[in-house]
């Protein structure tokens, strides 16, 4: 009877380490994807000011757009 109650705590500790693991993975992802929002919207600025960079060129020269 111990024996089986042994096993059964087994599988349950096996199980929630999965679903930790799985857990990590999510967490992970999650991080990934928040990077990669920052990167995009500092690329987004980036270009931005490459635009008005490039407006205030053509301004300075008269160059209409």
């Amino acid at each position: 009877m111990f024996e089986l109650f042994a096993v059964g705590l087994e599988m349950q500790k096996r199980m929630i380490d999965a679903q930790m693991q799985g857990v990590e993975a999510a967490r992970d992802m999650v991080d990934a994807a928040r990077h990669q929002v920052e990167t995009s919207l500092a690329a987004t600025q980036a270009n931005e000011a490459g635009m008005k960079a490039v407006k205030s060129w053509m301004n300075l020269w008269g160059i209409r757009a």
